[in-house]
């Protein structure tokens, strides 16, 4: 069957997909709760977003940048070419989408058991610990995640990303004790739903 190449931007597109979502290593324990005793403390986020931050450093350069994501993008695209051609089929694409998905339900499956504001579930919409990534929908490394970079010079550091986890944690720390219990995650999480609610309720100008 002929191939089909994937222009650059669709090609990006397809590929998206958050590095943050990247599978945390075997045995080790998904989001910040490290003691899973359902309180988040400081330096839990903090050693969350350094785990966060090697595991999206693809390069290992101690930098995150379009490298990284450039890195990323070639790796994702050799899976989806099965057959090794240097070009990617529907057949290939619908395959790779089918598996994201499978592995999407799973995970929202593991979520769902956890329960709302028990450890390891998520805390507050789109975090795990660290600062929120902003790489979802194509976006990428332009997308939000790029708003760490302080010094605008293109790249995020290790100090820049657990900058971003500490500023997002001492919003949801709601009595600054340095702590984050499952009630203050359960208002993050409400609060956040409630700013979506109205931002769709906004009229379009």
């Amino acid at each position: 069957m002929k191939k089909t190449m994937i222009a650059g931007a669709a090609l990006a597109a397809m590929l998206s997909g958050s590095m943050a979502l990247a599978q945390p290593a075997p045995g080790q324990k998904r989001g910040p709760d490290a003691n899973q005793d359902g309180v988040v403390t400081q330096e839990e986020a903090r050693a969350q977003a350094a785990r966060m931050f090697e595991r999206i450093d693809f390069n290992k350069d101690g930098k995150i940048d379009k490298a990284d994501r450039d890195a990323r993008m070639a790796e994702r695209f050799k899976k989806m070419d099965t057959d090794g051609s240097g070009e990617v089929s529907l057949a290939e694409m619908t395959a790779a989408r089918e598996a994201r998905q499978a592995k999407r339900a799973e995970r929202m499956a593991m979520r769902a058991d956890r329960g709302p504001g028990e450890p390891g579930a998520r805390m507050g919409g789109k975090m795990r610990g660290g600062p929120k990534m902003g790489m979802r929908g194509g976006r990428g490394m332009r997308g939000g995640m790029m708003r760490l970079d302080t010094n605008k010079d293109g790249a995020i550091t290790l100090a820049e990303f657990e900058a971003g986890a500490i500023e997002r944690f001492n919003r949801h720390d709601a009595n600054k004790d340095g702590r984050i219990t499952q009630e203050e995650r359960a208002a993050a999480r409400e609060a956040m739903k409630q700013r979506w609610q109205q931002r769709r309720a906004a009229p379009q100008g």
